[in-house]
């Protein structure tokens, strides 16, 4: 037995015995502080995005490569000006693809729009939390979903959800002229004789399980932290829904919250999507950049003798992506073939003999 096994062995038999003079047990040690492998954990104070500040303007930022400014709004909120980023763009097709695929599979009245906003000032994994444990314990219900977050004004989480249900919805039916006049009356004058005539007239037209569904809902979300809900049939066909939604992914996108970072932004029922799902997030753009940026890497893995991509991380770095990109994009092609020549013979250079 070793001397650390025995040492440990003797401490927690030791910390078992009665206190003297005592008719209880002594309370164990408190654990020994370990370092924390889970960020969300972590006392270290989090990451924020890496901006630069533009000189002679206060509160303005940009990026890296210098394309977009960022006006900082308060201490945590950062808003995006000029083009989406790539990874934004991305994001934005990659959620209007399914989100058509999603109505085509369940068929638009079978689907609803779901809408949650937080009242209670909760953290996006707080929220997130709330929102998988009523799922699990009364969401029985959703057959399928699509999630999207979005920050409120006020900073709040806000989610929107496209789900899939069992029965039909019946959205040609659904009275869209009175729903429409009952929220603005009641933005403008409140609960009024003329807010009740025009929620009992779009009631009446609405689907008998969407009003069940309505009544059950105002009682079980407050039970999860939920707050107050929206659900509606879709008002029009999957062309128009996807663009809808995406436009409030775009809305979102332009808006980073520090406190936010790392947060699931879109979110796909992992139960069944493989059902309707039309692609995933590893994708590249067909289009003349992204043709001439494949080959280039293709001649710089065989300048280095790499056969795949991880294969080039071990002979150039990680980011050897980020540190080549200017060469891969800009350089003419004498400056690039002089860059191969100078790549090839590091590596000979560098390989074991």
């Amino acid at each position: 037995m070793s001397a650390l096994t025995e040492s440990v062995e003797r401490s927690h038999t030791e910390t078992a015995r009665p206190a003297a003079g005592r008719g209880r047990e002594a309370p164990a040690p408190a654990p020994a502080g370990l370092p924390c492998q889970n960020s969300n954990n972590s006392d270290k104070s989090p990451r924020r995005y890496r901006l630069k500040a533009v000189k002679g303007q206060e509160g303005v930022f940009t990026d890296r490569d210098g394309k977009r400014l960022w006006d900082q709004r308060d201490k945590d909120t950062l808003h995006r000006f000029g083009m989406p980023t790539g990874a934004e763009a991305k994001s934005a097709f990659h959620l209007r693809l399914n989100v058509a695929s999603f109505i085509q599979h369940w068929g638009r009245n079978r689907c609803l729009f779901f809408t949650l906003t937080d009242e209670a000032n909760l953290h996006p994994t707080q929220f997130a939390r709330s929102w998988n444990n009523y799922l699990r314990r009364r969401g029985s219900w959703i057959l399928s979903f699509i999630r999207v977050l979005e920050p409120q004004k006020r900073g709040n989480p806000h989610y929107h959800l496209l789900v899939a249900v069992e029965w039909d919805t019946k959205p040609d039916a659904f009275d869209w002229k009175a729903f429409d006049e009952c929220q603005r009356e009641r933005r403008e004058n409140g609960r009024t004789a003329r807010f009740r005539e025009l929620r009992d007239r779009y009631k009446a037209s609405a689907s008998p399980r969407l009003v069940a569904m309505w009544s059950l809902l105002r009682k079980v979300l407050p039970k999860y932290d939920l707050g107050r809900a929206e659900l509606l049939p879709l008002r029009k066909g999957k062309e128009a829904v996807s663009e809808y939604i995406g436009k409030y992914l775009e809305a979102g996108l332009v808006i980073r919250k520090h406190s936010w970072k790392g947060c699931r932004r879109v979110e796909f029922d992992r139960r069944n999507k493989i059902h309707w799902l039309a692609c995933t997030r590893v994708f590249a753009w067909h289009s003349p950049g992204m043709t001439a940026w494949r080959q280039r890497i293709a001649e710089l893995a065989r300048a280095v003798g790499a056969t795949d991509m991880p294969a080039i991380a071990r002979k150039l770095g990680r980011s050897w992506a980020y540190h080549l990109r200017y060469s891969i994009v800009s350089a003419s092609a004498e400056e690039w073939t002089a860059m191969l020549k100078v790549l090839a013979l590091r590596g000979m250079l560098l390989a074991p003999h």
